[in-house]
């Protein structure tokens, strides 16, 4: 047998890492204004800012995010009475939305344990200081193994993560994208027996609920449901018919909750519950 290997894509890469900063701002800090041919993460972990840039001009308080996209003008002041704790990560890339540099984004902690990951292996590759800012950054001449590849690693996972979170989602709700129902069809035939929900599907096809529901009916003169349903009781009625699977391995084979549920399904399709049908078809061998 000869096995296919098949190459992986990258939707967004790290290309280059600047620099890894962990800065304790005093209440009167105020940044000069700054542009640079990379983009910059800055995110709040104590305290607040005001930021004030081409595309964004507001408050940046605990634990919110911005990306400055590269070559935009911006600066940072430090809140008078509630001083900021705040980490810049400037890189390079390819593959980031433009979103993050027009909007607040608010982490959530496992988002937050994603960006300290990245922080810490940080560490690793650059020689400190790390609170003061540099136009060069050294890297440690003795570092820990692969905490440069860790770095870009954890920098993908965490930025991946965003760019689902808030972009894929707002975009598909926003800009339903056309899509082959033929290809969703050949999906769910291959794979009828697994649990599917039309939020997996809408995301899987780049649309909504709504179009993924109303395209497909349109197509087919069917729901998904009843297509999904349909295959699985020629799946069930073809096992019943000729095999002597138990009806609860069939259940549980294609991922009804329960084989109650499953009887009563098979009866509603078919007028038959799945012991009658068994007893049809043999009584006909007979």
């Amino acid at each position: 047998m000869e096995f296919k290997i098949k190459t992986l894509s990258d939707e967004f890469k790290i290309t280059g890492v600047v620099n890894v900063h962990f800065f304790e701002f005093d209440k009167n800090f105020v940044s000069e204004v700054d542009k640079h041919p990379f983009h910059e993460l800055v995110f709040v972990s104590k305290g607040s800012l005001t930021v004030k840039s081409e595309d964004y001009n507001g408050s940046l308080d605990k634990n919110n995010l911005i990306i400055h996209r590269p070559d935009e003008y911006h600066s940072l002041i430090s809140d008078e009475d509630n001083s900021a704790t705040v980490i810049i990560i400037g890189f390079t890339c390819e593959g980031l939305p433009d979103l993050f540099s027009s909007k607040v984004i608010t982490l959530n902690d496992a988002n937050i344990k994603k960006l300290a990951e990245a922080v810490k292996e940080g560490r690793n590759v650059f020689a400190p200081p790390h609170n003061v800012p540099v136009y060069d950054m050294k890297k440690n001449k003795h570092q820990v193994y692969g905490s440069e590849q860790m770095l870009k690693l954890a920098l993908e996972h965490f930025f991946l993560t965003l760019i689902r979170e808030h972009y894929i989602t707002s975009k598909q709700e926003a800009l339903p994208i056309k899509f082959n129902v033929s290809e969703i069809i050949a999906y769910l035939d291959d794979k009828y027996k697994e649990k599917i929900t039309l939020g997996e599907l809408a995301f899987i096809f780049g649309t909504n609920r709504t179009t993924l529901c109303k395209e497909f009916k349109k197509a087919t003169g069917t729901t998904i449901l009843d297509y999904v349903g349909d295959k699985k009781i020629i799946d069930a009625k073809r096992k019943i018919a000729q095999t002597n699977v138990t009806f609860t391995e069939i259940s549980i084979e294609l991922n009804f909750e329960s084989i109650h549920y499953f009887t009563k399904f098979f009866k509603k399709k078919t007028g038959y519950t799945p012991k009658e049908y068994r007893k049809l078809f043999k009584s006909k061998k007979v």
